[in-house]
């Protein structure tokens, strides 16, 4: 076992993040755990393997941490010094990501391989000293994603009386085919850049799938749907995670409304809402009053078809769970959703859920306000305009995307941040590479999406100022934008055929991606890196153990982006061919 080596949390999230792992025990949590005042040091031990699962009734390979999916939570007070020993026991490196933890002093640890740190190789140990979920070959999609949640002390946390309980709820979208079975279709120029869609969805890892519509030979029994219980008249908080890998989802409970109170970490001022939009790498904390007749009700994820680029005949996007009132026993809920479908008359075109489309774009901007205001960053000191594209390469015909006509690659193991060292490093183009700095520069990005389809775009490293955000294009000096109090996170949708704007204060040296939170945008080159602060970054040096991740070097014939391809004993029978989907209006 390598030497643990502990680090304090850099800052306190509000809600539950992306991660690996997270237990089925959260399901039924009760209150939430007494705050202790006291910094504890806190270890956590995993070991990723591989095996077969069901989540939603089919069979097929998946990546687990502690042979769970999703797996263990890690739940934490601020202040706690946090140590998570990684055996890797696939035979195939790995990497995680903290999702949300902007790594203040251990940028090394952020968990991007190529740009913070080697991947770990197979069969070692690696201690990371800190939403986590894998940020190599795809692997998250593949099952390594979970929850982190740290809590604050009682006087700092304002809604600590405005509950009685909480839950966790984790989405997903789920496919039935392996990263390395998927990836080699979509990298091909007969996809037409038209991006893996999934089989099914998830509320807490469960589901069920109609086995009728399995495309292959893959086993299929009766899945099962995740339950969350309330009593009636107690108030819950709701830490709602969108872990998926492409899949925007509407989320609801059915008669129930729910208060928003927390976006990314960021405190809100409530507001009501009856139905929660929720894209790739989001997280929302919303209170629910069990204020209904005794019954049970459904809790609905519904995927954004009108934001996927073509709808496969076998997905049923309204993905379902059940709220289990107290004394109403373990009966099927009978209750109907915001939009109940009418009968299509003869001739006339079939309706649309509403509920599809409004999943494409984020609430509304100017509704969210952070409850601990902060003016505008600003004068701006440094500008990027970032144009997002899919085109198709020049030589082998495969539509990938760019940024800037810039179209992501790099070496996992040659970091960044270790070329940083060398004060006169030359970076390929294709690493795209920008430099901050000055420290407390006002950094300012437009995502200009005028020629595709809907983006989350994450940012490591920061919580950032959302300034602006809608359809066309953004015109500096004349685009309305954001000046009050603005909402801060660190995902934010970038609209279909429309922008994004951002703002973050450069005080934190490392390399820090930023990418589209699709993942299979990601593996086709929606991602560029800032340098910040690279003299201090230089000055910090690099901890040995992490240094020596680079030592070993990759696999015999390793090759970028082939996913998840699973050890002989666990493939699945080859799949018959599907069917040609048809294609959305929308596309990238």
């Amino acid at each position: 076992m390598k030497r643990t080596r502990s680090s304090r949390l850099s800052r306190s999230l509000a809600t539950a993040l992306l991660c690996t792992l997270c237990l089925h025990s959260i399901l039924i949590s009760a209150a939430p755990p007494a705050f202790t005042t006291t910094p504890r040091n806190r270890v956590f031990f995993w070991k990723v393997t591989s095996t077969t699962l069901a989540p939603d009734g089919v069979t097929r390979p998946v990546i687990l941490v502690n042979e769970k999916y999703p797996g263990p939570k890690i739940e934490v007070n601020r202040g706690d010094s946090v140590t998570v020993v990684v055996e890797n026991a696939l035979d195939v490196p790995t990497s995680f990501h903290w999702h949300g933890l902007t790594m203040r002093g251990d940028p090394w640890y952020d968990g991007v391989a190529g740009m913070n740190q080697c991947p770990i190789p197979a069969g070692t140990n690696f201690t990371y000293a800190h939403w986590w979920h894998a940020h190599f070959e795809n692997q998250y999609i593949d099952g390594l994603v979970g929850a982190i949640i740290i809590r604050d002390p009682p006087e700092t946390d304002p809604f600590l009386h405005a509950y009685d309980e909480e839950r966790t709820v984790i989405l997903s979208d789920w496919y039935h085919q392996p990263t390395g079975t998927l990836l080699t279709q979509y990298l091909n120029p007969d996809s037409k850049g038209n991006e893996p869609v999934p089989n099914s969805g998830l509320i807490n890892g469960k589901g069920v799938f109609d086995c009728s519509k399995v495309q292959g030979n893959l086993p299929c029994a009766q899945g099962e749907r995740a339950v969350i219980h309330f009593v009636p008249n107690r108030r819950y908080r709701l830490r709602i995670i969108n872990t998926g890998a492409s899949a925007p989802m509407l989320f609801s409970i059915d008669n129930h409304l729910m208060q928003v109170i927390e976006a990314d970490g960021t405190e809100l001022n409530p507001i009501m809402v009856e139905s929660l939009p929720i894209n790739t790498g989001q997280r929302y904390s919303v209170i629910v009053i069990a204020n209904q007749d005794v019954q049970n009700y459904w809790m609905r994820a519904e995927i954004g078809t009108a934001c996927i680029p073509i709808t496969p005949t076998n997905l049923d996007p309204v993905i379902l769970g059940e709220i289990r009132y107290q004394g109403a026993g373990a009966a099927t809920p009978t209750s109907q959703g915001r939009f109940v479908p009418t009968p299509v008359e003869k001739g006339q075109p079939a309706l649309v859920n509403p509920a599809f489309e409004a999943a494409c774009e984020d609430l509304d901007l100017y509704s969210l306000h952070p409850l601990k205001p902060q003016p505008i960053l600003e004068p701006i000191t440094n500008s990027f305009l970032v144009r997002i594209q899919f085109k198709k390469g020049p030589v082998d015909d495969i539509v990938r995307g760019y940024m800037n006509d810039i179209t992501f690659s790099n070496d996992a193991w040659n970091p960044t941040i270790v070329q940083n060292m060398n004060t006169s490093a030359v970076y390929g183009i294709n690493q795209h590479v920008m430099k901050i700095e000055r420290r407390d520069a006002i950094v300012q990005i437009i995502l200009d999406n005028s020629l595709g389809g809907e983006h989350p775009f994450h940012l490591h490293g920061h919580t950032f100022q959302v300034i602006a955000q809608g359809k066309g294009i953004y015109e500096e000096g004349k685009t309305p934008i954001n000046t009050i109090n603005p909402l801060r996170r660190d995902t934010a949708t970038v609209p279909n055929r429309g922008f994004t704007v951002i703002r973050f204060k450069a005080d934190n040296p490392g390399v820090w991606a930023l990418h589209c939170h699709i993942e299979w945008h990601v593996t086709t080159g929606l991602v560029m890196q800032f340098i910040e602060l690279p003299d201090e970054l230089r000055a910090m040096g690099i901890p040995k153990h992490v240094n020596k991740l680079c030592d070993i070097g990759p696999p015999q014939g390793f090759k970028a982006h082939t996913g998840f391809v699973p050890p002989p004993g666990l493939l699945p029978p080859a799949p018959a061919p599907p069917a040609p989907p048809a294609p959305n209006k929308k596309g990238h």
